[in-house]
This record gives C-alpha cells, sequence and structure tokens, in this order.
C-alpha cells in the first residue's frame, strides 16, 4: 500500500536548446494580464565568462517591447542585506515581472526581491523568516510573476519554492519558507557550456545531494524517490566525463546534467534534505565556500556513516557506485579540486557543537532515518574535511 503523500509542481518548464527562442510569445500572454516592466536580477560572471542567458533575456524584451531594469550585484551565498540593497531602486521601477538570471543565488535573489515588493517598510528578516510566512501552502506565494533562466546545473532552484539567504546576524545560512515559486523556468544547456569546470562539479554535486538526501528523508515518497532515481541514472552516465574534465563532456552530458538538476530539484522540494545540507553552513558562512561544494563535500562521508548500509545500497548502485565506499571516493576526488581552505580541529569542534544545539539544526536530526549523535556528526565533519585540517 502506498501511503498518503505530497507532491507539489508549481512552475511550468520549457527544457532544451534555444527554448526561449521558441517559447518567447508566453510573456504576451503575462503582459497583457500584469504589465510590461520587468526587473532582471543576476550576477556579474566571473573571469569574463559570457552571461549568454543575459544577453537572449534581454533582446527578447527588446524585441518584445518589453522594459526593463538589471540588478547584477547578486553575491555568492547572498546575504539578506544583499537582497535588500535592491529594493529602494526596485520600488521606484515599479516592475511587473520578476526575471531571475544565473545560478541558485541569482534565482534565489530574485524570489526573495519579490517577496520584500510585496510588503513594503518591512524588516527583511521579518518578510523571510518572521512568524507571518506561510508554513504549508499549495500555490506560490509571489503575486508578482517570475521567469527563471538558469545558467548552473545544480540547484533546482528554477522548479522549487525556497531561497537560501545568508543569515549575518545569527551567522549561519536559512531558507526562506518554501512557497516563492517561479511561474515559468527556461531550462537551456547552451547556458551552462563553457562554465568552468569548478562550476559544473558545484552544480552536478549539489544536485546530486538534493536528489540522495531527499530519498532518505523520513518524508520521502513514491514520485520524489522514483524522479530522484531517475536522476541517479543519469548522473551516472556522466559522472566519468566529469572526472575527467571539460574536454570529456559532451553535449548530451550538459543536456543530461541539466535535466538531472531539473529533476532532482523537483525530487527535494516535495521531501527536502536532511544533514549534509546543515553541515555544510559554517564552510559557506566561515570559509566562502559556495553552497554546492560546500554542502556535497559531507554527502560521502555521511552516506558512509549509515550504519545500516541497506538503507543506501540500493542508492549508490543507481548512481553508478558499487558502495558508499567508493562513492565517498568520488565525492572526494571531485570535490578537493575545487576546495582550498584550511580548517583546525577547534573549528570542527565548534561547528559540531553547533549543528547539535541550535534550534535551525533540529528538525534535520528528525528528517534523518537514522539517530545520529554528536560522535557521529564530529565524525562526518572529521572525514570530510581531513584533508584541509591544519594544526
Amino acid at each position: 500500500m502506498i501511503n498518503t503523500f505530497r507532491f507539489n509542481v508549481e512552475t511550468c518548464v520549457y527544457f532544451g536548446r534555444h527554448c526561449l527562442e521558441q517559447k518567447k510569445d508566453i510573456f504576451n500572454k503575462y503582459v497583457g494580464v500584469y504589465g510590461n516592466r520587468a526587473c532582471i536580477v543576476t550576477s556579474k560572471f566571473q573571469g569574463g565568462n559570457k552571461n549568454l542567458a543575459l544577453e537572449e533575456v534581454t533582446k527578447t524584451f527588446d524585441e518584445l517591447g518589453i522594459e526593463y531594469i538589471v540588478f547584477d550585484g547578486v553575491e555568492e551565498n547572498p546575504p539578506v542585506e544583499n537582497v535588500a540593497s535592491f529594493r529602494a531602486e526596485a520600488e521606484a521601477f515599479k516592475p511587473d515581472l520578476m526575471i531571475g538570471v544565473g545560478g541558485g543565488s541569482a534565482l534565489d535573489s530574485a524570489k526573495a526581491l519579490g517577496m520584500l515588493l510585496q510588503h513594503p517598510g518591512v524588516d527583511p528578516v521579518e518578510v523571510f523568516f518572521g512568524p507571518g510566512c506561510p508554513q504549508d501552502n499549495i500555490k506560490t506565494a509571489l503575486k508578482m510573476p517570475m521567469f527563471a533562466f538558469p545558467t548552473t546545473c545544480g540547484t533546482g532552484s528554477e522548479v522549487t519554492g525556497g531561497a537560501v539567504l545568508t543569515r549575518n546576524d545569527i551567522h549561519t545560512k536559512e531558507a526562506m519558507y518554501m512557497w516563492a515559486f517561479p511561474s515559468v523556468s527556461f531550462v537551456d544547456p547552451r547556458y551552462t557550456k563553457g562554465a568552468p569546470l569548478y562550476l559544473l562539479d558545484t552544480g552536478v554535486m549539489d544536485a546530486l545531494a538534493h536528489g540522495l538526501e531527499a530519498s532518505v528523508h523520513v518524508d520521502a515518497n513514491f514520485l520524489n524517490k522514483g524522479l530522484a532515481k531517475m536522476a541517479f541514472g543519469l548522473f551516472a552516465g556522466f559522472k566519468d566525463h566529469l572526472r575527467e574534465g571539460l574536454d570529456a563532456l559532451t553535449d548530451d552530458d550538459y543536456d543530461n546534467m541539466c535535466l538531472a538538476s531539473l529533476t532532482q530539484g523537483l525530487a527535494f522540494m516535495n521531501a527536502c534534505t536532511t544533514i549534509p545540507h546543515g553541515l555544510s553552513y559554517p564552510l559557506s558562512h566561515y570559509k566562502n565556500v559556495n553552497h554546492g561544494l560546500s554542502c556535497s563535500l559531507f554527502l560521502g562521508e555521511y552516506f558512509r556513516n549509515f550504519h545500516d548500509q541497506s538503507l543506501v545500497q540500493p542508492l549508490m548502485e543507481d548512481c553508478g557506485f558499487a558502495d558508499s565506499h567508493e562513492f565517498a571516493d568520488f565525492v572526494k576526488e571531485v570535490t578537493n579540486r575545487d576546495v582550498h581552505i584550511t580548517v583546525t580541529e577547534a573549528e570542527i569542534d565548534r561547528w559540531t557543537d553547533d549543528f547539535m544545539t541550535m534550534p535551525s539544526f533540529q528538525w534535520r536530526f528528525a528528517a534523518n532515518p537514522e539517530k545520529l549523535t554528536r560522535e557521529d556528526i564530529h565524525r562526518i565533519y572529521h572525514r570530510s574535511l581531513e584533508a584541509y585540517i591544519v594544526k
């Protein structure tokens, strides 16, 4: 018998190369109802990399007669203050449509800015995390239509309602409530091609974390596990090319990376993440490691730490590994080539104590299928970070 479960899909997705060009008329339908002023939220691409998505979005808006303003100052792991800095100018522009272009930081910031514009004069922390936030909706809380154009293949933010923001006031990251879904997302694998290897690593591994954590979450259900399993098969097909580097990746690999990200976004939106995502927050906050790498860095040792390996063995095989030990070795190989930090034993001890005691992490213990002790958390931290420990 299949247990009762909820599965929520709010976003219309157009997937494929040149999908914006093929489906751009969809904007006319929204303009006719809401208006023709768009707020575009993105970030500056590093190393001279081309923001093809932004170029195509602005070209399309010029053709359709849609006025727009561009905010390109989104920071990595965006703090609440970063999103709030766009508020005054956005309010003066009075947009009718919200557009997110970029990786998860840009898409999440677009969601958050949309929510801010609905609450003029209200403190941003109150808007994002206050007691008035709806805890269980069946439709998006965004009143302004949002359109997402992901340029990385990891966060799944194009199909989820959440936004993860850095809270400098409490020195951690926290998810804005999970009900700010994009109306339409355009997922074009061309937007990811040309990205440096570390961005592909962080995207692929972040997406894998979403699917794997959502599959062992105590609220995992028939549909979200089925979607994740499909994505694991896609991952198994391109993981060795990713390990080899950019020259080994094919156009099919880029297509499959984007589809895996999208699919695992749907999977985790309907169950959520568990322990590795929570363990990652100190690395993002104190060491400036980007979100995807920081959470996936703990993924291998988390699954190797399961006392009952029968709970995770099928997942490892679906991903193309013999067992959790082979998987953990792969995780370290990929993440260690991108993460360059130092940590101390004292920091690991402090982060372990924080994880065990901070109220914002307690739900993660309840979501985990096995009871975890302080020794377990310390072991995962220590083994995952052993390459970076200094005296």
